[in-house]
C-alpha cells in the first residue's frame, strides 16, 4: 500500500511540474527543435558521462575502504545498477539500492554502506549548493526569478550544512544524538520514535570510521571533478541546440538542477528535471529561444542522462556481483538491518531502550547469594 501511494504520489508531482513548464509553450515548436538538433555533440556527451560514472564509483570506494576494500569490479556493478535503480524507480527510492547490494555481513554492514552514501550526498549537496550561491551572484539584477533561485539555493546550503553539523556531533557523542532524536519524534510517536532511534543508533556505528585525510583529500577532489565534468558536459550538449552557454552560466543551470530533482518525483525524475533545466536556463535565454530550443535541450539531455545509466545498469544488471532481487526491496531490507544491527550492539532490547531516552541510571550493588543485603547496607 505505501509503495502505491508513493507511486501515485510521484507520478502526481512529474505530472504537474510537466504541465507547468509546457503550459503556454508551442510543442511543435519543441518538437521541430528537437528535430533539428545536431546531435554529434551527443558523442562526447556520452564520453563525458562514463568519465562521471568511472570518477563517482572510485570516489565512493574512497568512503568505504576504512572499513573494507571492495574490489572495482564490484563497485562498479554495483554503483551502475544502483544509479539506474535511483533513475527509474519512484521518490528516491533507489537510493537504498547501492547501500544494500555492496554490503556483506559481517565484514561491511549496512549501517557502513549507508553511511557512505548519506556522507556523499551531504558532500555533494555543500558543493553545489555552495556553487549555486556563487554563480547566482554574477547573474544581473533584475533577471526574472533570480530572488527565487537565490533563496532557494541558500535554504538548501543551509539544511546540507546542519545535515553536516549533525553528522559531526553524532560522530563525536553517538548517545547524545539518538537521545536528541528520539526525544524530538517522541511526542509525535512513541513506537516510531523508538523504531527510527534504534535504526539512527546503528547508521551512527556506521560513521565511526572516516578515511584518513590523504584520502579525504582525494574524494574531494573527485567530488570537484566529478560536477566540473557535469556542468562541462550539460555546455557541450548545449551546443547541439544551438545555445552557447558559458562555464559559469552552465554550472548555474547545473545547480538549479541539481536542487530541483532532489524533490521526489515519479520514475526517472521526469518532469522535475526539466522544469528545473528550463528555470535554470531562463536566467540566460530570451523567451523565444528558451521555448522552443530550451525545452528541447532540456527533453534531450533528461533522455540522454536516463539512457545512459539505464544502458549502464543493465550490461551490469545480470553480473555475478549484482542481485536482481535486491533490488526492489532494498528500502525494507536497510530498515531490517539497521533494526537488527541495533539489537546486536545492545542485546538488551530494554538498557538500548533507556539508553535512547536517557533514562539509564547506576545500578545498585547486587543482593547476595543467601538474599540478604550487602555487607554495610541497611535492611529495609
Amino acid at each position: 500500500m505505501r509503495k502505491a501511494v508513493q507511486a501515485v504520489v510521484g507520478l502526481a508531482i512529474s505530472g504537474a511540474a510537466l504541465w507547468l513548464t509546457l503550459r503556454g509553450r508551442d510543442l511543435g515548436a519543441i518538437w521541430e527543435a528537437i528535430r533539428g538538433a545536431d546531435y554529434r555533440w551527443l558523442v562526447p556527451y556520452f564520453l563525458i558521462l562514463g568519465c562521471i560514472h568511472l570518477a563517482r564509483t572510485w570516489r565512493w570506494g574512497i568512503l568505504l575502504e576504512p572499513v573494507a576494500k571492495v574490489p572495482f569490479a564490484k563497485l562498479n556493478a554495483v554503483s551502475a545498477v544502483g544509479f539506474m535503480a535511483l533513475m527509474i524507480l519512484p521518490f528516491r527510492l533507489g537510493e537504498f539500492a547501492r547501500p544494500y547490494l555492496i554490503a556483506e555481513r559481517p565484514r561491511l554492514r549496512v549501517s557502513a554502506t549507508l553511511s557512505s552514501v548519506v556522507a556523499e550526498r551531504i558532500a555533494d549537496g555543500l558543493f553545489m549548493a555552495g556553487l549555486l550561491v556563487l554563480t547566482l551572484l554574477a547573474v544581473p539584477e533584475g533577471t526574472p526569478g533570480l530572488g527565487f533561485l537565490r533563496t532557494g539555493g541558500v535554504v538548501v546550503l543551509l539544511v546540507f550544512a546542519a545535515l553536516l553539523v549533525f553528522l559531526v556531533g553524532a560522530y563525536r557523542n553517538r548517545a547524545l544524538a539518538v537521545r536528541l532524536f528520539h526525544r524530538v519524534i517522541d511526542p509525535v510517536s512513541p513506537r516510531v520514535a523508538e523504531r527510527v532511534s534504534a535504526m539512527l543508533d546503528a547508521f551512527i556505528h556506521g560513521l565511526r570510521v572516516v578515511p584518513s585525510r590523504r584520502k579525504l583529500a582525494l574524494f574531494f577532489l573527485l567530488t570537484a571533478a566529478y560536477w566540473g565534468l557535469n556542468g562541462w558536459g550539460m555546455q557541450v550538449l548545449a551546443r547541439g541546440f544551438d545555445i552557447r552557454l558559458t562555464l559559469l552560466e552552465s554550472f548555474t543551470v547545473l545547480g538549479v538542477l541539481v536542487v530541483g530533482v532532489m524533490i521526489p518525483a515519479g520514475p526517472g525524475m521526469v518532469g522535475t528535471f526539466q522544469a528545473a533545466v528550463t528555470l535554470g536556463l531562463s536566467l540566460f535565454l530570451p523567451r523565444a529561444q528558451l521555448d522552443a530550443h530550451g525545452l528541447a535541450y532540456a527533453n534531450v539531455l533528461w533522455v540522454a542522462q536516463l539512457a545512459m545509466q539505464t544502458a549502464l545498469g543493465t550490461f551490469f544488471l545480470f553480473s555475478r556481483h549484482i542481485q536482481l532481487a535486491k533490488i526492489f526491496s532494498a528500502p525494507r531490507e536497510v530498515e531490517e538491518e539497521l533494526e537488527e544491527e541495533d539489537g546486536e550492539y545492545h542485546p538488551d532490547g530494554h538498557a538500548a531502550e533507556d539508553h535512547r531516552r536517557g533514562a539509564v541510571e547506576a545500578p545498585g550493588p547486587a543482593p547476595s547469594g543467601d538474599g540478604k543485603p550487602p555487607h554495610g547496607q541497611r535492611p529495609r
